[in-house]
């Protein structure tokens, strides 16, 4: 059933009448650059059409056709981007691998490892945000949660550390302090349960998100600093506000799909600030797309339906990707575009 969420959100015809006003209209280098420009409109049109015949197929080939478009779309991005010159904007390959590929423990262990060079980093660069640490490995369970669209069906076996939708409800006031009250959701079981036998592990998890630090552990102007939602699964915080409440939305947490579709993204690895969402799926659609491709009988297994727990949340995520990649290209394109 669509929720409210769902209804704000552009759907997928809109996103792509801008994208296609985008190869006459887009903004940036390759709105005068002959070589970037051809890049750019070629890219797009390949991405198009690789997320035509990803939202045609099944499972079994889908996260092939829906990884090529998104690293289309990265090509397209780079094209665009102001902060990338030289030619550091022609992007070469997929800068991201894979090392003893095995799904036999589940499709949660399976690791991909980003690379120093190449268009995942490339993006990065592109959009001017940190990129994972070159050379480390991560699994497929840890990036899973950092999607918001798994919230709904999560992978078995994924961790506790996710995407968490943030609303800024109200800013709080005594003497020269201002502090922001900050609801999210969804808080994992494991981490409410041990949250309340030791406040200790509630400041171990809100570490994992950089614009969270400082938040706040004691009572302040007679508001408990840290409460529990009616469902258990939300949480409300305090943490330092930066200004007026959509100044400090904008300061604590991150647009996806629109700026008023927000959340508080973890920091990965020895990365200073959140992951940006567009390198997470990155990472999760090649690691599907490498298992597909070269692993067929595992890739067979893990989408039956009838058998494996995991296929539900697969389909879910790929049922997904076909919308959101494309409107996330979409915004990528606008933010590095732009002067």
């Amino acid at each position: 059933m669509p929720t409210y969420r769902d209804l704000a959100l552009p759907g997928r015809g809109e996103v792509w009448r801008e994208l296609r006003g985008l190869r006459s209209g887009v903004q940036g280098p390759a709105s005068g650059d002959f070589e970037r420009r051809s890049v750019f409109v070629a890219s797009l049109e390949q991405a198009q059409q690789f997320t035509e015949a990803a939202a045609a197929a099944g499972p079994a080939t889908r996260p092939v056709q829906i990884f090529y478009a998104l690293s289309q779309f990265g090509r397209a991005i780079s094209a665009a981007s102001n902060v990338n010159g030289g030619a550091e904007w022609r992007l070469k390959g997929h800068g991201i691998r894979t090392e003893k590929l095995d799904a036999s423990n589940g499709l949660a262990s399976v690791g991909v490892i980003p690379s120093a060079k190449g268009s995942l980093s490339g993006v990065a660069q592109a959009l001017g945000v940190p990129s994972f640490d070159a050379g480390t490995e991560l699994t497929l369970g840890s990036l899973w949660p950092l999607i918001p669209e798994t919230q709904a069906v999560p992978l078995p076996g994924g961790g506790p550390v996710g995407a968490l939708s943030a609303t800024v409800t109200n800013i709080l006031s005594e003497g020269m302090e201002n502090w922001a009250r900050l609801q999210l959701l969804p808080i994992a079981s494991e981490v409410r349960v041990q949250a309340q036998r030791h406040s200790a592990a509630l400041d171990a998890f809100l570490c994992h998100y950089p614009t969270l630090q400082g938040h706040r552990s004691e009572e302040f102007a007679q508001t408990p600093a840290v409460a529990w939602g009616v469902g258990q699964d939300s949480l409300a915080i305090l943490v330092p506000a930066v200004g007026a409440r959509p100044m400090t939305e904008q300061a604590l947490t991150t647009s996806y799909r629109g700026q008023s579709d927000r959340f508080v993204f973890p920091a990965v690895g020895s990365m200073v600030g959140p992951v940006h969402p567009l390198l997470v799926w990155w990472a999760v659609l090649f690691g599907l797309s490498i298992l597909a491709r070269y692993e067929p009988e595992h890739w067979a297994a893990i989408i039956d339906i009838d058998k494996s727990m995991e296929a539900n949340a697969v389909e879910h995520l790929l049922d997904h990707a076909v919308a959101v990649v494309p409107h996330l290209a979409l915004l990528a394109i606008q933010e590095a575009s732009r002067p």
